[in-house]
């Protein structure tokens, strides 16, 4: 029990580390390290051995979350101190940061750490790889991993943002309208979230700006649960088109309107999060949301009465926001994250096709 509990703290504490670090990343040049650690990070990352890639990114990973763990070990009965379960780490924190954030880029594997290569207890320079490039890769592995081990904070911060920044340069693996390109050749400027979020898609657009909102913005360990696009309510086991769970245990149902809506449309969502014993509740408006019949003052005071923490929000406001207060870096982030939320809901194709055209170049 103790080891799962470790592990799992592990992993928790490496899915904050690698989502802080990413945007920060994406500037590193590798200036101040040695150039041979330099070259060797660039062979790994460029190179045809995808399962070092996962690898290389796991031991720099561990090492930046916790300074005891040993980066070049793999399984957690090595014979060394700071042994710890590398797959585990891969499979559940940086597998699943690929699939949102990087579009595939390490080599879109559901479990690199199945192939032989991931399999020893320990990256040693004597295990079983083919001769030629892999060889040489397996070398520039382990150079790298102990030039880290014997590092200080610095230099594990350094190296691993400089790896996460060569690869964000890498062409996307997954095929999807939705895999933004590099930083340097995304559409990422304040009008295209803008001409994006006033799109007329059905209130689509509204809904993943404002989920992707709350993962770029909202502590790390904020539960997003976005709703289906294609899904009925009745059907869905979701109470809000997006529902928020934090850490301290507060739920919060998200209602997302692009159209003229009344106090029926209101009162509705109350009553499904009522019923779902959601106390609080967020009415927010696209840019094309217009109200009749409504009250909002009146309605927050009767559900009050009732037990339900009623707001209303306008998404254009908070977008405003988050653009005023964010940098290229930030934005392209936050563009992966739209992506990202597009597939997760199972936007329609048309939705997907507007963002491609509107964040990614001309040329892509």
């Amino acid at each position: 029990m103790k080891r799962e509990t470790a592990s799992s703290r592990l992993r928790a504490a490496a899915q904050i580390r690698i989502e802080r670090y990413f945007v920060s990343a994406l500037a590193e040049t590798g200036e101040g390290l040695p150039s041979e650690v330099v070259d060797a990070v660039g062979m790994i990352v460029n190179g045809g051995h995808k399962t070092f890639r996962y690898m290389l990114l796991t031991g720099l990973l561990a090492s930046v979350t916790d300074r005891s763990l040993h980066p070049r070990c793999l399984q957690r009965k090595a014979k060394v101190d700071g042994a710890y379960d590398a797959r585990s780490l891969c499979q559940k924190v940086i597998v699943p940061f690929e699939k949102k954030m990087l579009n595939g880029r390490l080599g879109a594997s559901n479990e690199p750490f199945a192939n032989k290569s991931a399999r020893y207890p320990m990256i040693e320079k004597t295990n079983d790889v083919r001769s030629g490039s892999d060889r040489q890769e397996l070398n520039a592995l382990y150079d790298v991993l102990e030039y880290v081990r014997l590092g200080n904070d610095d230099i594990r911060r350094k190296v691993f943002c400089y790896a996460l920044a060569l690869i964000g340069k890498l062409p996307p693996c997954i095929s999807s309208v939705t895999a933004l390109p590099s930083l340097e050749s995304a559409m990422v400027d304040t009008d295209s979230f803008f001409d994006f979020f006033e799109a007329p898609t059905r209130g689509v657009s509204a809904a993943a700006v404002l989920a992707a909102y709350f993962r770029e913005f909202f502590a790390k360990d904020t539960v997003v649960k976005v709703h289906p696009s294609t899904e009925s309510g009745a059907s869905s086991h979701e109470v809000g088109d997006i529902d928020l769970l934090f850490s301290d245990g507060k739920k919060f149902a998200i209602e997302v309107k692009d159209k003229v809506y009344t106090d029926v449309d209101v009162n509705h969502a109350c009553e499904k999060a009522l019923a779902a014993g959601v106390s609080k509740v967020v009415f927010a408006a696209g840019s094309r949301a217009e109200r009749v019949r409504v009250s909002q003052g009146a309605l927050m005071d009767a559900w009050a009465e009732r037990g339900v923490e009623l707001t209303f929000l306008r998404i254009g406001n908070l977008l405003g926001v988050a653009m005023a207060i964010s940098d290229r870096d930030k934005r392209y982030s936050m563009a992966c994250r739209l992506g990202g939320v597009l597939d997760e809901m199972n936007a329609p194709k048309d939705v997907k096709e507007l963002f491609a055209r509107i964040f990614k170049k001309e040329a892509e």
